[in-house]
Order: structure tokens, then C-alpha cells, then sequence
């Protein structure tokens, strides 16, 4: 195989996304690293056949799959056992799944010949059950109890059941569904060549009840704002992630600058011999008193460079205490309550400090609205009688920050007054004959092509966007070719959540022999690229993404998602990002951001509900406030309408959803398709025509348009 540039380039940032992203959760007895002694490789027993058969990708076929068997045989400093590794690939060819017999298994040799030791588990994105089956619970007892440094892998799409196992290990690693590249990355991070600096995007609970508690009814409380809100025990709290060093804030200060919230930070690597990596989080308490809220949630944050010991990195972060307000369904407006708005930072959601305090002494509108859906019968949950999750010395410093609160005037903040479109008019002025090249030349109006359009050319181009068969085989689909007619060019579009889903080996439909091979990178899936919480990390891999579209000819990509995860039960967990919204919309926006370098981007909602029901405050303030980031930061070319019913209205283009929030409210200014059906009611032509607009703006930036025009 003939590697090219692009290949061998996009590969590498396959690597650093993977080393990147992957949580240390647990380092007791210096299990961790695996560093050689003498200069003779430190002897590994390996255990459990994901070690051959890991789970990389979650549709992306990749080109250059790197187990964690061979991960770790490639490794300078580790040395899987010999006899171990053989045993698993003989089962792994003759088996296929399943584990060999623990009675199969010589532990007590291993523990013998090898100083530590490795379980790997394993779930595929299309098979992710969170409990540990009987064989995987006996294996990691014996494998435990035989030796005293065992590190536990897990190599799934999320969070797994392990907290009555974690006691007999000594450390453990969520690897996640990393990409191609994923063994060499966990090799590198096992053996101390690359720093663990991931930080879980998802809370994890002791028992995957906890889930079920928490997703009992549809409301703003899931993962750690219910967890740490109704102070349930975790086994890992939301952000939480180990590294071989340790980073200290040493300074900190919050301040308020007119209607922006600043918070300065000082961290520091207080450790002597290891390189850091930290990620500095900023979470809110709002006032209680008129309206139940989490405890806590994460405003915003960011993460250091590599900072060697003893160095340290002063961040900055500001945000506009807007931000700081809530949705009041009554008024259909957002508002801050009067009363103390704390601001905490720390490392994690269990470990942080009261900082800064904000006063607002009456009740301020930010932003008047107008309602999107029905009232239904469910509110949101009560913390009433509820204490939330506690640490010595919190109520001190919330009283010592209260004495020097800063005062926030009602002159400091903007009341804004959203402007809603009417009825768009349709489109006139039209003229045969006119093509896209002359729009894109400056001859005619968009507005006068689109006229010209008979209604069964608009419904083609409207209705059955990516329902065509695409020209890249593997492609999930193509819009409409109206090149004829009107010198509209079919573009191609591509799912995987995990980089460029297409076939691999292209052949001759009548011979089949192999015509060429699209050799596509794969990349972590989204549930492992959030714990990284790294921007750059994040563009780069979705730039790495738009240059094999590019290369494919494929036009749009169709992965991004904004979905917040609420319990790991959903199929669609691996293709999501985390269960904060501000971390899932900033995630999916740097994702696009980086596509958009080189092609385009459709953001997208993943979830496999038919039909949920929740209030508008809930819909805003949760499940929408991901979108609305990736839509103002990420700019997304189109926007894939879920099939999907929120309290009983089907999500179309003439639902106030889209047609009020997405449009008016966001400002954007995109285009919007469905896989179904894209309007609830029988469009009129207005309506045809002012999606037709918007879908024609879209293929004048695309690619393809390039391509046929030149």
C-alpha cells in the first residue's frame, strides 16, 4: 500500500487525538508508567482478548488499525508477555468472540514471569452494554489478586459498571473507542512517552441505577447536575482525570467588568519529574430562592499548554453574565434572579472553590422571547429538602466571598428584544434560462433562479436532499442533479461520527475487480474526543476530516451533534459528546470549524428517541443550549432536522423550533433538511422557495459547484 502525505499526516493527528483524549481515572503504587528497569523492557501480562480485537472505530473502516497488543509490542519501554499474546491471537482467529476459559488462563505463571499486568475490556459502539459479564468479574478477581500492579482497561464507547471492581486494581484507564491509532496511543501513555491530560466528559456513577434515577423524568437534572445537586455517590466526577504529575491553582480572582464576567487563574506543575497538562473549569451557582436549578453548572473552560515542573500559565476567561440567567416560562423571557450568583473553579465538578460572588438586586430581563412549544404537564424536579454535594469549608468561603460581592447594576445590563421574520413573501422576478453560474458571476439574483423554478424541481431540490444516489460509493446520500436545467450541481454527503464513512475498496460492478481504494482515517468517536476539552486538538481533527472529503469529493459531512448524553443506554452515546451541553456545543462547533477549512459541515442530533416530552425550560436551557453554541461559534453549513416530536409536534422547518429559534432567535443563516419528512403541513411555495434559497447558498459555497463550474 502506497502511503501518500495526507495519509501519513492525517494518521498523526489520529495519534495525538487519541493520547489526547484518554482518562487516567485511577494510579495507586506507582502502577503507572510502565518504564523499563536496566534497560530491559518492564515484562506486561496482558489480559483480555480486546487486547486483539479492540474496539477502534464505530463505522469508519480504517487503514491502519493498531491493537493494544501490538500497541504495546511496538513499545520501547513495555514487554506483553509472550506466551499471553499468543494465546489470545490463536483465539481470537479460531473463537472470533468471546474470552478463553479462565481455567485456560496460567495467572499464577504469568504473575511469575511479568512485574505488572493489563485487563482489557472491551464494548463496540453497536454493542455497549455497561455490565461487566461473569468471565470479565472472575478474570479481573484472579488477575488482581495474583499481582500487585494490574492496570484495568476499559476500551469502550463511555462509562462502564465497575465500581465494586475498581478496589482489586491499582489503576484504570478509559480508553474509549479511539481510532485507528489507538493502541499506539495507549502504548505511549501506559509507558509515560505521552501525559495523560483527559478529563471525562460524562459524571460516573457508582451503579448504573444512579442513570435510571436520573433520567426518571426529562428535565434540566442529568449526570452531574443531578448527581452533585441531589449529592448521589460518583466513582468519578464530571471533569475528573489523573495525570503523572500534579497541577496546584496558586492565584486566582474573579471580576466583573461592566456586563462581563473575568476570572483570572494561575496554575502550576508541583510536581518534579512529569510534564502536566490541567483543564481550568468554571462552574455558577444561581440563586434558589424563586426557581429550582442545579447546584452548580459549567460556564466555560480551558485548558493549559504542556507545562513542564515547576512552570506554571496564568488563564484568562470572560463571559457575559448573561449567561448567568435562566428561562422563565411564564414571561417567555431570560432573567436573572435577584440574589448571589457564586463562581467556582476548580478541576473537576467535586473539586473546586468559591471564588467570586456576583449580587443582582432585583429581578433583570436579559432577553424577551416569545414560546416555541406547548406547556406540558411535567415540570422540572424540586431540590426542595434536597442537599446537594458538600466539602469542608464550602459554606466559609461562600460567606467570605458574599462579604465582597460585586454588585451588579440593572444600567450594566441590555435587555434585548428578539425581532421575529414575517411571512416570507416568495420569490419574484424570474427568468428562464438563468443558471447558478450567473448568480455566482453577479448577473441575476438568487431570488429570480428560484422563481424560475417549476415546483416539482423546488420539491427535488427541498424534499429530497440526500436522497439521491451519491457518486462516491459508500456515501450515505446526494441532492438533487439539476445541472441541466439550471446548472445545479449534485452534492455528495457523508455520515461518520468517527471521520469519512465510505467504501474502501472500490470495484467494478460487472467484474469485480478493484477500480481504487479510499482510504479513510479513522479518529476517536466523539464520547472519547470531548475528554480532551482541547480546541485545537478538536479543529485539527475535523480539518484532518475535511481534507480526505476533499480528496474523496464529498461535499458535506454530515457527523457533528450537539446532543446532550442522558444516559448511556441510547444507541447513539458513541456519536454525542458528553452530558453538558456547553461541552457538547463547543465540541461539535470546533469540529465544524475545522471541517469548514477545507469542506462543509451539517450539525446534526443523534438521539434514537421517537418522541420526548419536557418543558420549554428544559428544551432551552439543556437540550437546546449545545445547538445554539455550535451554531454561534461553529457556523455549520446545513442543519440535519431530527425525526423526532417534542410534546407531540413533529421537529420540521415549519415547527417554531426551527423556524423561530434556529432562524430568528440564533441567526441562522444555514440550511435545514430532514432524512424524513422535512415539513409537518403541506408546504406552500413561499415556503419552497425560501428553503430553496437557503439550500442554493449552500451548494454556490460547495466544492462541487467548483468542480462543475470550471
Amino acid at each position: 500500500m502506497e502511503q501518500t502525505a495526507r495519509m501519513t499526516e492525517n494518521s498523526q493527528v489520529a495519534l495525538e487525538a487519541a493520547a489526547g483524549s484518554m482518562v487516567l481515572l485511577k494510579n495507586l503504587n506507582h502502577t503507572l508508567p510502565f518504564l523499563a528497569a536496566e534497560g530491559k523492557k518492564l515484562p506486561v501480562a496482558v489480559f483480555g482478548a480486546g487486547q486483539v480485537r479492540t474496539a477502534l472505530s464505530c463505522g469508519v473502516e480504517p487503514w491502519k488499525p493498531v491493537n493494544i497488543l501490538d500497541g504495546l509490542c511496538a513499545s520501547t519501554q513495555a514487554e506483553p508477555d509472550g506466551l499471553l499474546a499468543r494465546k489470545y491471537r490463536n483465539f481470537a482467529l479460531e473463537q472470533g468472540n468471546g474470552e478463553p476459559e479462565l481455567a485456560s488462563l496460567d495467572i499464577p505463571g504469568a504473575a511469575e514471569r511479568c512485574v505488572a499486568a493489563a485487563i482489557v475490556i472491551t464494548r463496540t459502539h453497536d454493542h455497549y452494554n455497561c455490565t461487566l459479564t461473569p468471565p470479565e468479574q472472575s478474570l479481573i478477581r484472579a488477575v488482581g489478586a495474583a499481582f500487585p500492579r494490574t492496570v484495568l482497561v476499559l476500551n469502550s464507547p463511555g462509562y462502564m459498571d465497575i465500581a465494586e471492581y475498581t478496589p482489586m486494581v491499582t489503576a484504570v484507564v478509559f480508553m474509549g473507542l479511539p481510532g485507528q491509532q489507538g493502541g499506539a496511543a495507549l502504548a505511549d501513555l501506559l509507558t509515560g512517552k505521552a501525559i495523560f491530560c483527559g478529563k471525562l466528559a460524562d459524571a460516573w456513577p457508582v451503579s448504573l441505577e444512579q442513570f435510571e434515577q436520573a433520567a426518571m423524568q426529562t428535565d434540566l437534572f442529568s449526570g452531574y447536575r443531578f448527581f452533585d445537586t441531589f449529592n448521589k455517590d460518583v466513582l468519578y466526577p464530571f471533569g475528573y482525570g489523573l495525570s503523572y504529575g500534579k497541577s496546584v491553582m496558586t492565584t486566582y480572582s474573579v471580576g466583573l467588568d461592566d456586563a462581563t464576567v473575568t476570572v483570572d487563574v494561575t496554575i502550576e506543575n508541583a510536581s518534579s519529574v512529569w510534564p502536566v497538562r490541567e483543564v481550568l473549569q468554571v462552574y455558577f451557582s444561581a440563586p434558589e430562592d424563586a426557581v429550582s436549578r442545579p447546584v452548580y453548572t459549567l460556564d466555560c473552560f480551558a485548558k493549559t499548554g504542556v507545562l513542564q515542573p515547576g512552570e506554571s500559565e496564568c488563564l484568562r476567561l470572560a463571559f457575559p453574565v448573561s449567561e448567568l440567567s435562566r428561562y422563565d416560562t411564564s414571561t417567555a423571557t431570560w432573567r436573572l434572579d435577584p440574589g448571589y450568583y457564586d463562581i467556582r473553579l476548580g478541576f473537576h465538578s467535586r473539586n473546586t472553590t468559591i471564588a467570586g460572588s456576583i449580587l443582582v438586586p432585583k429581578p433583570l430581563v436579559t432577553r424577551e422571547l416569545r414560546p416555541c412549544i406547548e406547556r406540558p404537564s411535567e415540570t422540572v424536579r424540586s431540590r426542595k429538602g434536597a442537599k446537594p454535594f458538600s466539602y469542608p469549608g464550602e459554606a466559609e468561603e461562600r460567606a467570605s466571598v458574599r462579604k465582597h460581592a460585586m454588585r451588579l447594576s440593572p444600567r450594566q445590563v441590555t435587555s434585548w428584544i428578539t425581532r421575529y421574520s414575517k411571512k416570507f413573501p416568495g420569490c419574484r422576478g424570474g427568468k428562464q434560462g438563468i443558471r447558478l453560474s450567473d448568480i455566482y458571476e453577479g448577473k441575476y439574483d438568487l431570488r429570480q433562479l428560484v422563481a424560475a423554478m417549476d415546483e416539482h424541481d423546488l420539491r427535488a431540490l427541498v424534499c429530497s436532499f440526500g436522497s439521491s444516489q451519491p457518486k462516491v460509493p459508500g456515501a450515505w446520500g446526494a441532492s438533487a442533479d439539476l445541472w441541466d436545467r439550471y446548472g445545479v450541481p449534485s452534492i455528495t454527503i457523508c455520515k461518520g461520527c468517527d471521520g469519512v464513512r465510505v467504501e474502501r475498496d472500490v470495484r467494478d460492478e460487472e467484474t469485480g475487480s478493484l477500480i481504487r481504494r479510499q482510504y479513510a482515517t479513522s479518529f476517536p468517536a466523539p464520547s472519547l474526543l470531548a475528554c480532551s476539552f482541547d480546541s485545537a486538538l478538536i479543529q485539527r481533527v475535523g480539518a484532518a476530516v475535511g481534507r480526505e472529503m476533499r480528496e474523496f469529493g464529498i461535499d458535506l459531512w454530515l457527523a457533528p451533534s450537539a446532543t446532550v448524553h442522558r444516559s448511556p443506554d441510547s444507541s447513539c452515546y458513541h456519536g454525542s459528546f458528553s452530558e453538558d451541553p456547553v461541552v457538547a456545543g463547543l465540541c461539535a462547533a470546533w469540529l465544524i470549524q475545522g471541517c469548514q477549512q477545507h469542506a462543509m459541515a451539517a450539525l446534526r442530533h443523534v438521539e434514537s428517541t421517537v418522541e420526548v416530552t419536557l418543558t420549554e425550560r428544559t428544551l432551552r436551557e439543556y437540550d437546546l443550549q449545545g445547538f445554539e453554541i455550535a451554531v454561534a461559534l461553529g457556523k455549520p453549513k446545513a442543519l440535519l432536522a431530527p425525526s423526532i416530536a417534542i410534546c407531540g409536534e413533529a421537529l420540521s422547518l415549519d415547527n417554531r423550533i426551527l423556524s423561530d429559534v434556529l432562524y430568528d432567535e440564533w441567526g441562522y443563516d444555514g440550511m435545514a433538511f430532514a432524512s424524513g419528512e422535512l415539513f409537518a403541513r403541506f408546504p406552500s411555495r413561499p415556503m419552497l422557495e425560501q428553503a430553496a434559497l437557503r439550500t442554493l447558498r449552500m451548494i454556490l459555497d460547495s466544492e462541487a459547484f467548483r468542480r462543475a463550474a470550471m
